[in-house]
């Protein structure tokens, strides 16, 4: 048996026990006691060791594994190799001048059995990730070089054909990367591709993070040529069932201008009717015509302080496609028969001609909703459904909550500017009854549609989520634990319940937004998947995205498959081969792209939120320790703007970061920082090109909950 796990060791590298019990044809009980004490002995000898992900790697030879590097700001990086499903720490000066998204090939050179730390070298770089960058242009003597906005890019890059541009110093570039330098003592070389402006030109800080991002920000000649042939005017179509008489109504923010949903709701004898009507982009966008193309290059749209990069040219997603007010439009319905109780009891999915009877402003509804007498005489045709609607969102909010889905109710900001892209003020974003209306309606037309699809049985696009990490896990309940919040249940099998039930216990205290944002940060990123394994957060086995086919491509999909599917009735073979072909990687680049927007918009936030603080040097702000490290304490205003009071400023006492309970205790006056902690800070130092604000504390005071 030995000499078969060593061979079987030597051909992969890395293996489970039930890989090993699978590949030897164990069977019995017995010769699975005796698997098991000779991997134990193997273990011992050192020739294989167990990791973090429970598999055992083979040490006897070296490895060599490809994967993405990460490089931290001091030198040292990690890669993860998907093959070994490990992640691999490079120390500094073995990385081979690699950037943060290249691909490379990594020699493991050394395991700590105790630790369970694997290391290795990069022997190479196999692929760059980073061929395009943003700069700003400096000119020397004889040539003229760029700093890359890119924290990734360290070195200068020497700029070749920069008398071809004739620019002055501080302009921004689009630079593509033509030579990576080998050594640490040479530079990058590449070439100017296009001017953006003067780094000092209003709204250039923006536009140089959409560049940086590399977000599509222009259509191609193909794109406004195919818009042109796209006719504006709607007609009747008997594919589409009629409902331009019934009361429906949009409910947006006030500065909205893509309206991709519409709904309707009744009271019925047996509950309540609700209709939510999508704007039907595919009856315009054709699979693999240049827009579609396009769409599908961008994944979404990016909503960032003072533009919309939208994924679809404006004269659909602004006008034809945008559910306007008294104007006919194509929608895909999602017809919901609720009962009393709020579950759904009976549903339909068909295309429907609509003529939105109001322009509803989630502003005004919430007024309506607290009384407001001038609201309501200006809201008067609506206000029959607006009752409805409430008391339907509210039993299906209950319902969700019942199942054990988690809400994190979390302050969000909204950065205000003026015409020239200067901050005026940073507000908390509501979200008020009439937001969380919509996002009910919503959220159960995409249940619909995902389980619908799936009892179908044919290739489909979903929105997942996985469950957390369980080590991130225990650190949060830990953290918890020390306020006094426990939990019961086995978190190696942690059920949505058991969270939600957590956020519900420390609602409304001091603590509430540091608690339920560090249990955001053990949650992993919500995904798109041909594969449906359900959505952890919402708690729910069947979940899509179908509501937003203007601004995302996923949403797109779906209804292209609906129309084919279901409206059409395609369901041929060569129809389920050909989305069982593309559906994969367009669900991989659609969540690529999402988190590329993601970045992009908080980068833009946190520049915006720098220039912001930069005019209130002096001030003095009251805020919450929400993060405790070795070098000091992450504190977050009541505007939501994070900053680090860093350990060398607090020369009240020598501070020691007590890692286990997430303190810093003074070694000579005993204070200590907690988590949650109230402080008075007043801006020490803004760096806007790293967007890093630091703070000085001037009060501290402990809020920590005796219990």
């Amino acid at each position: 048996m030995v000499e078969n796990i060593l061979r079987l060791f030597r051909e992969n590298k890395i293996l489970s026990v039930e890989e090993l019990k699978e590949k030897l044809n164990i069977e019995s009980a017995k010769e699975f006691v005796a698997l098991i004490k000779k991997i134990g002995r193997l273990e011992e000898r050192m020739i294989i060791t167990q990791l973090p992900n429970e598999k055992f790697l083979y040490t006897k030879e070296k490895i060599q594994a490809e994967g993405i590097i990460k490089v931290h700001a001091k030198g040292f990086a990690f890669v993860y190799s998907d093959i070994l499903g490990i992640e691999i720490y490079i120390p500094k000066g073995y990385t081979q001048n690699a950037m943060t998204g290249d691909k490379v090939l990594v020699t493991i050179d050394n395991v700590n059995k105790n630790e369970k730390n694997i290391s290795g070298i990069v022997q190479k770089i196999v692929e760059r990730n980073t061929k395009y960058t943003v700069g700003t242009l400096t000119n020397a003597k004889f040539f003229s070089f760029v700093k890359s906005d890119d924290k990734n890019i360290s070195k200068y890059i020497k700029i070749e054909n920069s008398k071809n541009f004739n620019l002055d110093d501080g302009y921004k570039v689009l630079v593509e990367i033509t030579y990576y330098s080998k050594t640490s003592f040479e530079d990058h070389q590449g070439i100017i591709i296009k001017t953006l402006g003067h780094k000092d030109d209003p709204g250039m800080d923006i536009l140089s993070t959409i560049h940086k991002h590399a977000i599509p920000n222009e259509f191609p000649v193909e794109v406004e040529e195919e818009i042109k042939t796209i006719s504006e005017d709607i007609k009747f179509d008997d594919r589409y069932i009629d409902c331009t008489q019934e009361m429906v109504v949009t409910i947006d923010g006030d500065d909205a201008k893509d309206l991709d949903d519409a709904i309707s709701v009744v009271k019925t004898k047996k509950g309540y009717k609700l209709k939510v009507f999508i704007a039907d982009v595919s009856h315009y966008v054709e699979e693999n015509s240049f827009l579609d193309q396009e769409a599908a290059r961008r994944g979404c749209s990016v909503y960032l302080v003072d533009r919309v990069v939208p994924m679809l040219p404006r004269k659909l997603s602004n006008n034809i496609c945008s559910l306007n007010p008294h104007v006919l439009r194509y929608t895909i319905c999602c017809d919901m028969e609720f009962n009393e109780r709020g579950y759904i009891d009976s549903y339909d999915i068909y295309p429907a001609l609509i003529k939105s009877k109001g322009r509803l402003s989630y502003k005004k509804v919430n007024e309506v909703y607290e009384n407001s007498k001038e609201t309501i005489k200006e809201y008067k045709p609506y206000i029959s459904m607006l009752k409805s609607a409430l008391e339907l969102s509210k039993k299906i909010r209950e319902n969700r909550q019942r199942r054990g889905a988690i809400d994190f109710d979390k302050d969000e900001s909204k950065v205000l500017v003026d015409e020239s892209g200067n901050v005026l003020d940073i507000v908390l974003r509501e979200r008020g009854t009439a937001e969380k209306l919509i996002e009910d309606f919503m959220l159960s037309a995409n249940e619909v549609i995902g389980e619908h699809f799936y009892w179908m049985q044919v290739p489909f696009i979903y929105r997942i989520h996985e469950e957390p990490k369980v080590q991130k896990l225990k650190q949060f309940f830990d953290i918890a634990a020390n306020f006094g919040y426990r939990t019961k249940g086995n978190i190696e099998k942690v059920e949505p319940y058991m969270l939600s039930n957590m956020l519900q216990k420390f609602k409304g205290e001091v603590i509430e937004s540091m608690l339920s944002t560090i249990l955001l940060r053990t949650m992993n990123q919500a995904r798109y998947s041909t594969s449906n394994i359900g959505h952890f957060a919402l708690a729910t086995k069947y979940y899509t995205h179908f509501t937003s086919p203007i601004r995302r491509y996923p949403d797109l999909l779906v209804h292209r498959m609906i129309r084919k599917y279901l409206f059409v009735g395609d369901v041929k073979e060569n129809t389920l081969e050909h989305y069982s072909e593309i559906l994969p990687k367009l669900a991989e680049s659609s969540s690529e792209y999402e988190k590329r927007a993601v970045d992009c918009e908080r980068e833009v936030d946190r520049i915006k939120k720098c220039e912001y603080m930069c005019k209130y040097q002096e001030k003095r702000f009251k805020g919450v320790v929400s993060g405790i490290t070795s070098f000091g304490i992450f504190i977050t205003l009541e505007n939501t703007i994070e900053g680090l009071a860093h350990i060398k400023t607090m020369k009240d006492d020598y501070y020691v970061y007590d890692e286990k309970n997430m303190l810093l205790i003074g070694t000579h006056n005993k204070k200590v920082y907690r988590l949650g902690d109230e402080v008075i800070v007043k801006v020490d130092n803004v760096d806007i090109d790293n967007q890093e604000i630091d703070f000085k504390i001037l009060k501290h005071k402990s809020l920590v909950n005796k219990k």
